[in-house]
């Protein structure tokens, strides 16, 4: 499968944003609930645990600081189909990730929603703020 490309159709099919930045790297804005949106980062790689291709959905939730409970986000990680909760750079963010020669479309699509809603329910949740 080639997740870049449905990235794209999943954009078009739910009026959403897509900026493609190379062969790797491509930018969906996704529409949610109450004209709210969350951008969410698509790449490819090769993972680092297993070296076969990738796909990761990224989504940032605020600044990592050292109020947030992370107890408490690691206990949500298991509640949720697909993501979880990562510090990168400084950031709270929510992942996703799969082998595309093993995902079906609908569970990079599914991933993405997921992404974009937890980003976004956690940003406001944590910070009171629609900063993403």
């Amino acid at each position: 499968m080639n997740v870049i490309n449905t990235v794209k159709q999943y954009a078009d099919q739910i009026g959403g944003q897509f900026t493609d930045y190379d062969h790797t790297k491509s930018v969906i804005v996704v529409p949610l609930d109450k004209s709210r949106f969350q951008t969410v980062l698509a790449v490819t790689q090769k993972s680092p645990v297993s070296g076969r291709d990738q796909a990761v959905f990224t989504s940032k939730v605020c600044e990592y600081n050292s109020s947030i409970d992370l107890k408490m986000l690691m206990e949500q990680n298991a509640s949720f189909d697909y993501s979880k909760f990562v510090v990168e750079d400084g950031y709270l963010k929510v992942e996703a990730s799969c082998l595309p020669s093993t995902a079906s479309e609908a569970q990079v699509k599914e991933m993405i929603q997921e992404v974009a809603q937890l980003a976004d329910h956690y940003e406001y949740r944590l910070t009171g703020q629609d900063i993403h």
